[in-house]
């Protein structure tokens, strides 16, 4: 569907229109908000921006002029999962426990070296490429289902099966050079 098409049908029938543009874009501006929310926030979290971001653009839906809606989508997505990303942030700040406020120095070398392997981890992981690094990413750090990968990235779920499977074996030889 075109841009033009779904203005009209925006105009003409506000939820159809909705689940149109809903239907067309979600896993362009779910990947968008995924690659910002991904070290600070939970799948629920980047459901909750998605879900808002569409709000927005839907509530704005008069506005959009002679901009792309998927740019306008994309831009919209980027600046909402920021601010989400830095409103979790500061309610962590805010959330600290007073028993961890001053850790002990043996825990915050240990925390350190922890917190280097796993962006360490993450690079490698990265340095996949998609969709690999994604499949990996939503299958061991948010605990999805290969169905719901497999929507996500847009393959089929034995496709999807396969290059994580794949992935898992480039990423342990890397892995086996890296040490």
């Amino acid at each position: 569907m075109t841009d033009h098409e779904l203005r009209q049908l925006l105009q003409q029938d506000l939820n159809a229109g909705a689940d149109a543009l809903y239907q067309q874009y979600k896993r362009y501006v779910y990947t968008i908000i995924f690659r910002i929310l991904r070290d600070c926030g939970t799948r629920e979290d980047v459901e909750d921006c998605l879900a808002e971001t569409f709000a927005e653009v839907i509530r704005r839906r008069e506005q959009i002029r002679g901009e792309s809606m998927k740019a306008y989508l994309g831009q919209t997505a980027h600046n909402k999962a920021l601010n989400y990303a830095r409103s979790l942030q500061k309610q962590r700040l805010h959330n600290v426990p007073l028993d961890e406020m001053e850790p002990a120095p043996e825990s915050v070398q240990a925390e350190t070296e922890q917190k280097a392997l796993q962006r360490q981890l993450l690079a490698k992981i990265q340095a996949l490429g998609d969709p690999d690094a994604t499949i990996l990413v939503q299958k061991y750090y948010f605990n999805r289902s290969m169905k719901d990968i497999a929507e996500l990235v847009g393959l089929t779920p034995n496709a999807t099966k396969v290059r994580c499977s794949r992935a898992l074996k480039r990423l342990r030889k890397e892995l086996a050079e890296w040490e």
